[in-house]
């Protein structure tokens, strides 16, 4: 198993075989509580950190959303269409491996809050393609600063190098389990 610093064993509770996400938040609490000099994460599976990792960007999200009316769920739509419009649900739910309900749901909830709109495929009529509104247009420039705001905070402290050699590594990471994703079949299909 890797860990976050091989000098340091694999505590037994999280070891793979009892591994539980709320046994890493559980310890990372207790270490707060008793205001440690060592890091709580050493020696947690790959996973749980990915996890911890993305679950704290998910609050910073949704923190710093909310005053525009937004959520971390609705975070990578906007930014998607941001980047592409024109395109349909269902190439949302291939991108980001959601459920069509899921998608839908923050779709809609996007349309009602004035950031995008629908608009029926005239070629595929139960096809519905997606546009951002000047709404949503005008508050893509906030969302692309909280993201940069997160990435400065998460990277503090790491050097521009090795901020560059993370960066590397994770997107061969998640190459990997999308591989990993598309082999086994558990990617959502039309």
């Amino acid at each position: 198993m890797l860990s976050c610093n091989p000098d340091f064993p694999t505590p037994l509770s999280l070891q793979a075989d009892n591994c539980c996400i709320d046994n890493i938040y559980s310890l990372f609490n207790r270490h707060i509580l008793v205001q440690s000099n060592s890091n709580p994460l050493d020696g947690i599976p790959l996973g749980a950190a990915i996890s911890i990792v993305s679950r704290g960007r998910f609050i910073f999200l949704n923190n710093h959303l909310k005053p525009l009316g937004l959520s971390a769920g609705q975070f990578p739509v906007l930014m998607l269409l941001a980047k592409e419009q024109n395109i349909t649900q269902d190439t949302l739910v291939r991108h980001y491996h959601l459920d069509k309900g899921t998608i839908a749901r923050t779709v809609k909830k996007l349309e009602s809050a004035g950031f995008i709109r629908r608009i029926v495929d005239p070629v595929n009529r139960r096809a519905v393609r997606l546009f951002l509104t000047p709404k949503g247009e005008q508050v893509i420039p906030s969302l692309r600063d909280i993201n940069s705001a997160w990435e400065i905070a998460v990277y503090s402290g790491i050097s521009r190098v090795d901020q560059d050699i993370l960066y590397t590594l994770l997107c061969r990471t998640a190459w990997n389990s999308h591989t990993i994703m598309m082999n086994d079949g558990s990617v959502p299909h039309d």
